[in-house]
This record gives structure tokens, C-alpha cells and sequence, in this order.
């Protein structure tokens, strides 16, 4: 279990996450062979690195609370990775879009949960706004995974 020190260090745990997603999403669009589930994860990319770059600019500001850090410095970030398997090198959309999934669902959780306990107004609009983002990505896959369940039993 990871512990924190101080604010910054879990702003830079949520900035380090955020990256590790751009290039997890970004490998998985290189790996897909439809078009429209390459473009999805693409998008989904470039929300991840504005993340960061809203992560970057409450951090460098300074602008919040930082007794905020009192309420989170007890928190257990391994509960919010993704428990998914990374091994198949060459996942099927069917399988990428479930692996995705699961880790919005984790890092939703994550934001959700610093939202629920910071006392800093700044960074609670933050994690709400990025936790807010992470269900839209969620559900969007969802969509797609329905869609492409339901052009499955068409073809069958």
C-alpha cells in the first residue's frame, strides 16, 4: 500500500495514473483493427493527457487547501488499480474494450473517494469534474461494447 506525504505526492500518483492510461489507451489503438474502436481509444487518450494537464496546473498553483492532505493521507491507492489482464498482446476489441472499462471503473472509484474526503473546495471540484470524466469514458465503452455484442448476434 502506497502513503503519501503530502497533497502533491497523491496529485503526482493521479498524474502518474492519467499517463499510464494515455499509453495504455494509446497501445491499445494500435492494436485494434476497427477503425471505430481505434478512434474511441484515441479520444480517450488525448481526455486522459488534458487530465494531466489539469492535475499539473492545481499542483503547481498551490491553490488549495493543503490540510485537505488530512483526510487522504490514509488512503489505500492499490485499491484502485484495475485488476486486469495485461498479457494478451493482441487483445480483440471484445477483450480491450472489458479491460478499458475496468480500469475507468477503478479510477472513477479513486477520484470519487479524494472527492468524498479533501476539504479543499478546488481540489474536490477537481476530482468530481475528473471522476465525472471517467464514468462518460466508461459508459461510452459500454456503448460501444453493446453495439458491437449486438452486430455479433445480427451476423450469428
Amino acid at each position: 500500500m502506497e502513503k503519501y506525504n503530502s497533497i502533491d505526492e497523491v496529485l503526482n500518483f493521479a498524474i502518474e495514473q492519467e499517463q499510464g492510461e494515455v499509453d495504455f489507451y494509446n497501445e491499445l489503438a494500435d492494436k485494434m483493427s476497427i477503425p471505430e474502436v481505434e478512434d474511441l481509444f484515441r479520444d480517450i487518450a488525448i481526455e486522459k493527457q488534458n487530465h494531466i494537464l489539469k492535475l499539473e496546473a492545481i499542483r503547481i498553483s498551490g491553490n488549495f487547501d493543503h490540510h485537505s492532505y488530512d483526510q487522504i493521507k490514509e488512503l489505500k491507492t492499490d485499491h484502485y488499480i484495475a485488476d486486469v489482464d495485461y498479457s494478451n498482446e493482441d487483445p480483440n476489441y471484445h477483450d480491450a474494450l472489458i479491460m478499458a472499462m475496468e480500469k475507468e471503473k477503478a479510477t472513477f472509484m479513486f477520484y470519487w473517494d479524494l472527492a468524498d474526503r479533501v476539504t479543499s473546495a478546488d481540489l474536490q471540484d477537481l476530482f468530481y469534474m475528473l471522476a465525472l470524466h471517467e464514468a462518460k469514458q466508461k459508459i461510452i465503452m459500454e456503448i460501444q461494447f453493446d453495439k458491437e455484442e449486438r452486430e455479433q448476434l445480427e451476423d450469428d
